[in-house]
């Protein structure tokens, strides 16, 4: 058996060479779909991989120097992309909410208006501050947007949190979001980090029963349309239309953030709409949902697009279970059913970060965010996930069921994918049950399993061409990874 991988041999040479490393937008080029249109990579074809964080609270909630420990924590831990929110309607951490035109952690506002009434076409701007001495609300997005920048990360960035400010208390017509959209795209469309995500956990159309089993329908596709419109002027000075093939959709990366509902992702609204360039996906506390739902998105056509698995249950959130039923294995099983469905990223969150306020026990298991930043889940994803990934190039993973039979359910369930190389093959173990395993590969495999709880790897016996297995994980492994790989 090779020995554990030491976690603070990996996150301290992170850091170290993170302080030293070339901004990946200037070493490699801009964003944009890969050729085969499952994942995303860098204009020099270099995969990216997207390993993102819920901080959706970091730039309305927190103070600089508060922004500043957030972000070196997730650098340190190797995360690549942070999704915040600029205009947030600030909820969760056991606090009511806020309104919708709330101040910032300097008493700021976004926008004119009264604080439960803003004026969104009117964003609160006043001369004379600087990232160093903010005097309006937009100083301070401008020091966390360069924040993000300086730590070689990319910011997933939010205009507004949609599912209270425009499905909610409707506080953004078509013409206001196209404004704002303008606003915000001039003022940030040309940093090289930004990725644009619309929504903000809610449907863009409904027509159906609510989770209060009340009738509800709604079509809000025009807002999210015109507020894309207005991020590419801002951006560019252009103004192609939201379903126009034009090169200026070209110069912003954009995708949308649904709600929790499944199977409700972007794609049911925006796959063929020449703004989004990836769809989005989240299944909040469907734990079970991760694997069909991203599947789903994988096997779409017309166009084929990367989807993204953008929000799913967080670690020690409660979700109408007892606190700490989000345990670190619940948390790996989401984000290795991301990759094993033909995901292009994976988002991960903890419970008392994403609002990054209030430590009430039933909201955040008495934690408060910055007690939260070492979680044990964050760590499997953000080290020990990502570098696996890296090193058995998860860009060329291709679904592959005839690898796997009695491949089990829910918390049992083994997927599988194989290499488009085709000299590697591997099966997720979602815990310690067992499936027959074939050899597609068309020669003799080594294998090994791989624990995704702290990296340890365990040799077993080389696979025939062509043989099949009954396959159980190591005893005491809560979940497990096999991997067959061709002789050299």
């Amino acid at each position: 058996m090779l020995k554990n991988i030491n976690i603070t041999m990996i996150l301290c040479a992170t850091l170290i060479f993170s302080l030293k490393a070339q901004a990946p937008w200037q070493e490699h080029g801009k964003l944009e779909v890969s050729t085969n249109g499952h994942y995303i990579q860098y204009k020099d074809t270099t995969p990216f991989l997207w390993i993102g964080d819920t901080g959706w609270g970091m730039i309305q909630q927190l103070t600089r120097e508060e922004i500043d420990q957030y972000l070196d924590s997730r650098k340190t831990l190797g995360f690549t992309v942070i999704q915040a929110v600029a205009h947030w309607s600030p909820h969760g951490g056991g606090l009511n909410r806020s309104p919708d035109n709330a101040p910032n952690a300097y008493g700021h506002r976004p926008f004119t208006g009264e604080e439960k009434s803003p004026n969104t076409s009117e964003p609160l701007v006043v001369k004379g501050g600087s990232l160093s001495a903010p005097n309006d609300y937009w100083d301070h997005v401008d020091y966390a947007i360069e924040a993000v920048k300086k730590r070689n990360m990319y910011l997933a960035l939010l205009p507004c949190w949609a599912s209270q400010l425009i499905s909610g208390t409707g506080e953004y017509t078509v013409g206001e979001a196209k404004i704002y959209g303008e606003f915000i795209g001039q003022r940030y469309g040309k940093e090289p980090h930004i990725i644009w995500v619309l929504g903000g956990d809610t449907k863009a159309q409904f027509e159906g029963y609510d989770k209060n089993q009340k009738y509800s329908e709604y079509d809000y596709r025009s807002i999210y349309r015109a507020m894309a419109e207005g991020i590419v002027k801002g951006a560019t000075g252009k103004n192609p239309s939201w379903n126009e093939k034009n090169p200026a959709w070209d110069a912003v990366f954009m995708t949308y953030h649904p709600n929790g509902d499944s199977p409700y992702g972007s794609s049911q609204w925006f796959h063929e709409d020449a703004w989004q360039d990836v769809n989005g996906v989240e299944v909040w506390k469907e734990v079970n949902d991760v694997y069909r739902t991203m599947l789903n998105d994988y096997q779409l056509k017309n166009p084929v697009k990367p989807s993204l698995f953008l929000e799913g249950s967080y670690e020690y959130g409660s979700y109408r279970h007892e606190c700490g039923w989000v345990t670190p294995v619940r948390v790996r099983r989401q984000f290795y059913q991301t990759f094993f469905a033909g995901g292009a990223g994976h988002t991960y969150g903890a419970g008392p970060i994403w609002a990054m306020r209030g430590n009430d026990g039933d909201y955040n298991c008495g934690y408060t965010w910055q007690q939260a930043l070492d979680f044990p889940g964050a760590i499997q994803v953000a080290s020990i996930g990502k570098q696996f990934l890296i090193d058995h190039k998860w860009n060329e993973w291709i679904p592959n069921g005839n690898v796997i039979s009695g491949v089990g359910e829910n918390e049992s369930l083994k997927t599988a994918v194989s290499t488009k190389s085709g000299d590697m093959a591997l099966v997720y173990f979602s815990n310690d049950s067992h499936c027959r395993v074939k050899n597609v590969l068309n020669r003799e495999a080594k294998a090994y399993w791989f624990n995704p709880r702290n990296g340890e790897i365990e040799k077993t016996s080389s696979f025939n061409d062509n043989e099949s297995r009954d396959m159980v994980p190591p005893s005491d492994w809560e979940d497990a990874i096999l991997v067959l790989k061709t002789q050299n």
